[in-house]
Protein backbone atom coordinates (compact mmCIF):
# COMPACT_ATOMS: atom_id res chain seq x y z
CA UNK A 1 0.00 0.00 0.00
CA UNK A 2 1.33 3.29 -0.92
CA UNK A 3 1.71 5.81 1.68
CA UNK A 4 -0.62 8.91 2.17
CA UNK A 5 0.43 12.43 2.46
CA UNK A 6 -3.34 13.14 3.79
CA UNK A 7 -1.52 13.86 7.00
CA UNK A 8 0.73 16.32 5.62
CA UNK A 9 -2.40 18.80 5.38
CA UNK A 10 -3.11 18.73 8.84
CA UNK A 11 0.21 18.50 10.32
CA UNK A 12 2.85 20.18 7.72
CA UNK A 13 6.74 19.76 7.55
CA UNK A 14 8.41 22.46 8.74
CA UNK A 15 9.18 24.85 6.44
CA UNK A 16 12.85 25.91 4.40
CA UNK A 17 14.65 28.18 2.68
CA UNK A 18 14.63 27.50 -1.37
CA UNK A 19 17.67 26.61 -3.12
CA UNK A 20 18.22 28.76 -6.40
CA UNK A 21 17.45 26.45 -8.57
CA UNK A 22 14.01 26.12 -6.88
CA UNK A 23 13.80 29.73 -7.48
CA UNK A 24 14.34 30.42 -10.68
CA UNK A 25 11.73 31.60 -12.84
CA UNK A 26 10.34 28.81 -15.58
CA UNK A 27 9.99 30.32 -19.04
CA UNK A 28 7.04 27.67 -19.93
CA UNK A 29 5.06 28.54 -16.60
CA UNK A 30 5.49 32.12 -17.97
CA UNK A 31 4.50 31.27 -21.33
CA UNK A 32 1.44 29.75 -19.79
CA UNK A 33 0.48 32.60 -17.26
CA UNK A 34 0.69 35.40 -19.99
CA UNK A 35 -1.65 32.91 -22.53
CA UNK A 36 -3.90 32.36 -19.70
CA UNK A 37 -4.36 35.71 -18.32
CA UNK A 38 -4.79 36.95 -22.00
CA UNK A 39 -7.39 34.78 -22.78
CA UNK A 40 -9.21 35.53 -19.56
CA UNK A 41 -9.26 38.74 -19.86
CA UNK A 42 -9.92 38.71 -23.81
CA UNK A 43 -13.18 36.12 -22.41
CA UNK A 44 -13.81 38.99 -19.26
CA UNK A 45 -13.81 41.75 -20.97
CA UNK A 46 -15.35 41.06 -24.24
CA UNK A 47 -18.98 40.56 -22.39
CA UNK A 48 -19.20 37.11 -23.41
CA UNK A 49 -19.83 35.47 -19.73
CA UNK A 50 -23.22 37.34 -19.87
CA UNK A 51 -23.81 36.80 -23.80
CA UNK A 52 -26.17 33.43 -23.03
CA UNK A 53 -28.39 34.75 -20.15
CA UNK A 54 -32.06 34.86 -21.20
CA UNK A 55 -32.80 36.92 -18.12
CA UNK A 56 -30.17 39.60 -18.92
CA UNK A 57 -31.30 42.33 -16.09
CA UNK A 58 -30.60 40.01 -13.20
CA UNK A 59 -27.03 41.11 -13.40
CA UNK A 60 -27.03 44.83 -12.55
CA UNK A 61 -25.08 46.90 -15.30
CA UNK A 62 -22.16 48.13 -12.11
CA UNK A 63 -21.78 43.98 -11.88
CA UNK A 64 -21.14 43.81 -15.85
CA UNK A 65 -18.60 46.78 -15.56
CA UNK A 66 -16.89 45.56 -13.06
CA UNK A 67 -16.48 42.33 -14.64
CA UNK A 68 -15.64 43.99 -17.93
CA UNK A 69 -13.04 46.01 -15.92
CA UNK A 70 -11.66 42.43 -14.16
CA UNK A 71 -11.05 41.22 -17.56
CA UNK A 72 -8.89 44.42 -18.86
CA UNK A 73 -7.20 44.25 -15.61
CA UNK A 74 -6.40 40.22 -16.83
CA UNK A 75 -5.37 41.44 -19.99
CA UNK A 76 -2.90 44.11 -18.39
CA UNK A 77 -1.47 41.37 -16.31
CA UNK A 78 -0.92 39.14 -19.08
CA UNK A 79 1.52 42.34 -20.85
CA UNK A 80 3.33 42.57 -17.51
CA UNK A 81 3.93 38.58 -16.88
CA UNK A 82 4.63 38.57 -20.39
CA UNK A 83 7.45 40.97 -19.99
CA UNK A 84 9.47 39.87 -17.85
CA UNK A 85 12.61 38.85 -18.07
CA UNK A 86 13.00 40.44 -21.48
CA UNK A 87 11.12 43.91 -21.19
CA UNK A 88 11.77 44.46 -17.73
CA UNK A 89 13.57 42.41 -14.43
CA UNK A 90 16.08 41.39 -17.43
CA UNK A 91 18.60 40.03 -14.88
CA UNK A 92 16.04 37.25 -14.23
CA UNK A 93 17.56 33.40 -14.08
CA UNK A 94 15.37 30.74 -16.03
CA UNK A 95 15.41 27.08 -15.02
CA UNK A 96 17.22 24.85 -17.58
CA UNK A 97 14.69 22.49 -19.39
CA UNK A 98 15.14 19.06 -20.29
CA UNK A 99 13.28 17.92 -23.34
CA UNK A 100 12.81 14.31 -23.22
Amino acid sequence: MANSNITDIFNPPQSRELTSAESKECLPCQVLQTITCFAAGAYFSSGAVFSGDANYTKNPNWWRSTVKVGGAGLIGLGIYRGGCGWLWNTDVEYKTIKLL
